[in-house]
């Protein structure tokens, strides 16, 4: 299993609000998270287990520009109690983060498709 800590995510990387696309993330100057891209993203099914030690967890669709760069649109919070079960409703790139939404401690890159493991443990 591979976790992804996304460069520049901790000191400089504002998760764009609830229906922002990309385009307005670069649009008001905010910097996107470099990284690599979704090639080193945790491969799991639509529902997958989270642990943390956190109070609680966003959960964010994610785009990739095409220089690779990651940008996550926030898509709802998650408790400490939904962790052990959490479920998207669609096949796609999500980011994972903890701490200060402006302003993430903690971001992992979630690759969740309908034919991937069902018993997926992601880390934060």
């Amino acid at each position: 299993m591979s976790a992804l800590a996304l460069v520049g995510c901790a000191s400089n990387h504002p998760i764009t609000k609830s229906g922002e696309q990309c385009a307005s993330c670069h649009s008001d100057g905010r910097a996107a998270v470099e990284g690599t891209g979704s090639a080193s993203a945790t491969e799991t099914g639509l529902t997958f287990a989270v642990e943390s030690g956190a109070d609680e967890v966003y959960l964010c669709t994610a785009a990739v520009a095409e220089d690779g760069t990651v940008v996550p649109s926030r898509d709802r919070t998650l408790s400490a109690d939904e962790l052990g079960a959490v479920t998207v409703n669609r096949p796609g790139l999500y980011a994972l983060c903890t701490g200060d939404v402006a302003s993430p401690s903690a971001t992992v890159l979630v690759s969740a498709t309908e034919s991937g493991p069902t018993d997926t443990v992601v880390k934060l």
